[in-house]
């Protein structure tokens, strides 16, 4: 027969529920370390999400904004509001997103796309996602969301538009709007 050994009861002074102290690794054995946190996120590793940028350009029937930074929980109402005042004062026939500097997208960014692409189509309008960024494109991917969204990589439109802004950011003038248009915009987060 044999005996099991009993531990010995904690003592009055000593919390129950608190932890017995670390054991010493027993000879020949490497003392135990805490693993390694890992990062969270989608592939994250910035402290500090970019908040988003949102540059308008206007010209004639297309109205082209351009995205810069992550398109997330935070920011999303943000674009959604934006957008929905681009379609009340301008009305563009067609509205490009360009995509290539907004390097991260989750599902409520999807969802202004989306709903984006819903409003102008129920006003005979089209949406255009211009040139997203790798990241950006894979999500669309994944999620099917190519198949829906008219994406593309090249419109004249947008080199216009990208030519516009170099020639005034070298002079130092706004991003190049018309006056009274909003010319770029860190989305707030929401209010709390």
């Amino acid at each position: 027969m044999t005996t099991a050994r009993r531990r010995p009861a904690p003592s009055q002074t000593q919390n129950a529920s608190s932890k017995p102290p670390p054991r010493s690794p027993s000879p020949g054995q490497a003392p135990r370390t805490a693993p390694a946190p890992v990062p969270t996120g989608a592939g994250h590793h910035d402290p500090e999400p970019a908040p988003l940028q949102i540059g308008v350009h206007h010209d004639g029937s297309t109205t082209v904004l351009r995205l810069h930074g992550e398109l997330d929980v935070a920011t999303a109402a943000g674009l959604h509001r934006h957008i929905a005042v681009v379609l009340n004062e301008h009305d563009p026939h067609r509205l490009l997103l360009e995509l290539s500097e907004l390097t991260f997208t989750d599902s409520s960014g999807l969802a202004v796309m989306v709903w984006a692409h819903q409003s102008l189509d129920r006003r005979g309008r089209q949406l255009r996602l211009y040139h997203p960024h790798p990241r950006v494109l894979r999500i669309l991917q994944v999620t099917g969301l190519h198949t829906r969204l008219h994406i593309t990589e090249s419109d004249p439109k947008v080199t216009l538009f990208r030519r516009h802004l170099g020639q005034h950011r070298a002079t130092g003038s706004p991003d190049g709007a018309r006056a009274g248009s909003p010319v770029a915009a860190d989305v707030p987060p929401p209010a709390q």
